[in-house]
């Protein structure tokens, strides 16, 4: 996944992390996304029409008790699984959020440390634009 999250990403990806946490405890919120290509602003200095970016397809919260099932089905290996595990265990989860990103065949583990936004800050502006949302949402 880019480095850069645009805002509507995060949005969704703090919301998730809280809806998760508050009902179901400790976790990881899973993204799956797919390149698209936007276009580029016509001031750019660089001479392509367009440039790829990540978009959201789904998101959902994967439990703590889930999570190790589904690392060995995607076949991460098991010391990768043992510290993502720890890492789940010891987050602030009224501050952070652990995400996992699957783009393709590919797996990106990130710790969002002390965002901008915390997840129930992320978790209010979602339901307060929820038409926007929705979609995305199951």
């Amino acid at each position: 996944m880019s480095k850069e999250l645009n805002l509507s990403n995060f949005l969704l990806i703090g919301y998730t992390a809280w809806k998760g946490f508050s009902k179901l405890g400790r976790g990881a919120v899973f993204c799956h996304i797919k390149k698209v290509d936007l276009p580029r602003v016509p001031f750019s200095t660089i001479r392509s029409k367009y440039h790829c970016a990540d978009e959201i397809i789904s998101t959902h919260f994967l439990i703590q008790t889930d999570l190790k099932a589904y690392l060995h089905e995607w076949m991460v290996a098991p010391d990768t699984i043992y510290h993502i595990l720890q890492t789940v265990d010891t987050y602030k989860p009224q501050q952070d959020m652990v995400l996992l990103v699957k783009d393709g065949s590919q797996i990106e583990v990130n710790l969002l440390q002390k965002p901008l936004m915390t997840p129930l800050e992320c978790y209010q502006q979602v339901r307060q634009r929820w038409d926007e949302f929705s979609i995305y949402i199951s």
